[in-house]
């Protein structure tokens, strides 16, 4: 099948279906926030409106890349947000890549939002929708973050059906750039075990669609027939 791979600024129409990428880290923490009780996600275009929107909404939280700010619940880490319990709230989460990348389709048909941790159930649920060619945003380093590559050809690969051997693929994420900096501590709001969290495979049952409700894009965990259970 032949899928598309774009960076943000590489998109200039809106495609049919899309699936968009950040493993290091946004939709790691997305998957992770799922599994400690978040019952939805609102993706924010600014620190500012992610702001506005938890002060007028009672109960809402707010997440952002980087250090520990004034105003926000959590930071962009999931070592630092699995022992947490966010049972039936909302979160509303604005990260450098991840967010601008689905925001940046959010007139698409239909938008995924992925990364290793919900690789194996994304692929599914598009097999199961009989999903044609997927447009795959690589949302790091403009589209060149081999990390969000891997995890895009390793889902673009499993729609096909088959066995398909991940390790190549976690290899190459294993080995990028961001997983250096973030091992190597280059990245703020950041825990130790962000990197090895980032590449469990098929940690969660569930992918992660995003459509708009009334003016808001909001992520939503989707289960998966036939997904493994999940260790979250």
């Amino acid at each position: 099948m032949d899928h598309h791979y774009v960076g943000i600024p590489e998109l200039t129409s809106v495609p049919r279906v899309a699936v968009v990428i950040d493993v290091m880290r946004a939709f790691t923490v997305a998957a992770w926030a799922f599994a400690r009780g978040v019952e939805k996600i609102v993706l924010a275009s600014t620190e500012s409106e992610a702001l506005a929107l938890k002060e007028s909404r009672p109960g809402w939280l707010a997440l952002k890349d980087g250090a520990r700010a004034e105003g926000f619940d959590a930071v962009n880490s999931p070592g630092l947000l699995r022992s947490r319990d966010f049972t039936g709230r909302t979160l509303v989460q604005k990260t450098t890549a991840g967010t601008v990348g689905a925001l940046a389709v959010a007139g698409a048909p239909l938008v995924l939002c992925a990364s290793f941790v919900v690789a194996g159930p994304t692929a599914r649920f598009l097999r199961a929708g009989g999903a044609g060619p997927v447009t795959f945003v690589v949302t790091g380093e403009g589209g060149r973050a081999d990390e969000d590559l891997a995890c895009a050809e390793y889902i673009g690969r499993s729609m096909e059906g088959g066995g398909v051997e991940a390790e190549p693929y976690l290899h190459r994420a294993r080995t990028s750039r961001a997983a250096a900096d973030l091992a190597g501590g280059l990245r703020s709001g950041y825990h130790p075990d962000d990197v090895a969290l980032c590449l469990e495979i098929d940690r969660f049952p569930f992918a992660m669609v995003a459509r708009r409700e009334e003016s808001l894009m909001v992520l939503r965990p989707v289960a998966v027939p036939g997904a493994p259970s999940g260790r979250g």
